[in-house]
């Protein structure tokens, strides 16, 4: 692992624990402020709706763009939204679920920055090298972070509901002393010009539509998160119930993290030694047992086991997913393939956070678990008839020797 690669995959891991603490934050700082179950979920809401909104008109024109300067921008522009976030609601005490709304939706936008840049600048790093050994690294740092930051979040809101802002300013100058010392091959940036905005989008749609595969992957990842903004909040929401701590609650979801470094682990291997189809039809099967545990198990225990079991699935079904969609999307196309996909899958999430609020006000937390269960299986239905598709791909290919 070059120089290059290791600084990116900390400056990477620094911004996503940011990210993750304030995804964390929000919905735990509207309850601890005795807002409801629906607004909790607008303000999950307004973070993924950047992605609707802005994320297919940036890509085109981050794809041309200086990457470094654009990870810099968007980590500046969260820090702005920080310290606009600590000085309004801290310091003059305006605790107004408006403002959060606006906030979490302005958080959002600099994210979705990140997100279009980071496979387009991953793509440059890893040019000519073992894509599968890397990917893996890139998807363990992913569980690292989902393990320290319900952990981190959960203790630090007990203390304080701002603390976990606090922390988020210290590790994004962090982020910006990483990412200065990045250097990108920017030779191979010499995109196809296009007319228009809408002709680039055509032909990155167009891609997708003629490459059956990614879209199937495409449509299971995007159910998978629908499902993941649900649960999170229905468990979240069930141990208040229960009258579990922040804390623990931290300790909990940091199921997560636990099971998906385990997960990424694993899947190298595995993607080695099992076909495309077969990973796929295990991982929803197994789905199927770890969503009916947390309806049959309902207690502290139990979700931190479904949680980390849930999260070595995901784990492997994510590295294989990066692994293909890296090798196989041309570098032209990346910025805008990924935004198109991105937009599909995070408005699954965002639309996973809104219906968990109204689903736990006018249900129940079962009533939402079975929802989930269901889901599940329609995902496992969605991978039985594509048998060709799935078996006419190798899943890791790496460079020529």
């Amino acid at each position: 692992m070059d120089k290059n690669f290791r600084l990116f995959l900390f400056s990477s891991a620094c911004s996503l624990l940011g990210i993750e603490i304030f995804q964390l934050a929000i919905p735990l700082t509207t309850i601890a402020l005795g807002y409801s179950a629906i607004e909790t979920g607008w303000c999950t809401f307004a973070f993924f709706l950047p992605v609707i909104l802005v994320k297919i008109f940036a890509a085109p024109i981050i794809e041309n763009s200086n990457k470094k300067a654009t990870l810099a921008m968007s980590e500046v522009g969260r820090i702005i939204c920080i310290i606009s976030f600590i000085t309004t609601l801290y310091l003059l005490n305006f605790q107004n679920l408006f403002y959060i709304i606006f906030i979490s939706f302005i958080f959002g936008v600099f994210t979705t920055f990140t997100e279009i840049t980071e496979p387009t600048a991953l793509k440059l790093l890893i040019a000519n090298k073992n894509s599968n050994s890397i990917l893996t690294k890139y998807e363990i740092r992913t569980r690292v972070v989902q393990l320290t930051a319900p952990s981190l979040c959960g203790f630090l809101i007990t203390y304080s509901i701002y603390s976990p802002y606090f922390t988020m300013l210290l590790i994004s100058f962090i982020t910006l002393f990483f990412i200065s010392g990045i250097k990108f091959n920017n030779k191979s940036q010499k995109n196809k010009k296009y007319n228009n905005f809408f002709e680039s989008i055509i032909d990155a749609f167009t891609w997708i539509k003629n490459n059956k595969l990614f879209t199937i992957m495409l449509l299971l990842t995007s159910i998978n998160n629908l499902l993941h903004p649900i649960l999170y909040l229905t468990i979240i929401f069930s141990l208040k119930s229960m009258n579990i701590g922040y804390d623990i609650t931290g300790y909990i979801l940091s199921g997560l993290g636990v099971g998906g470094i385990i997960g990424g682990m694993i899947a190298g291997p595995l993607s080695l030694h099992f076909n495309l189809r077969n990973l796929v039809l295990g991982i929803n099967i197994l789905r199927i047992l770890v969503f009916a545990g947390f309806i049959f198990f309902p207690t502290p225990i139990g979700y931190f086991t479904f949680f980390m079991m849930k999260a070595i699935l995901g784990g492997v079904w994510n590295v294989c997913y990066n692994i293909y969609s890296i090798n196989e999307i041309p570098y032209d196309y990346i910025a805008r393939v990924s935004a198109l996909s991105g937009i599909l899958i995070k408005v699954c999430t965002a639309l996973g956070g809104i219906m968990a609020g109204y689903l736990i006000n006018y249900y129940s937390i079962e009533f939402c678990l079975y929802i989930l269960l269901a889901l599940t299986v329609i995902m496992f239905i969605c991978t039985i008839p594509f048998k060709k598709v799935y078996t006419s791909r190798i899943l890791v290919t790496d460079p020529p020797k």
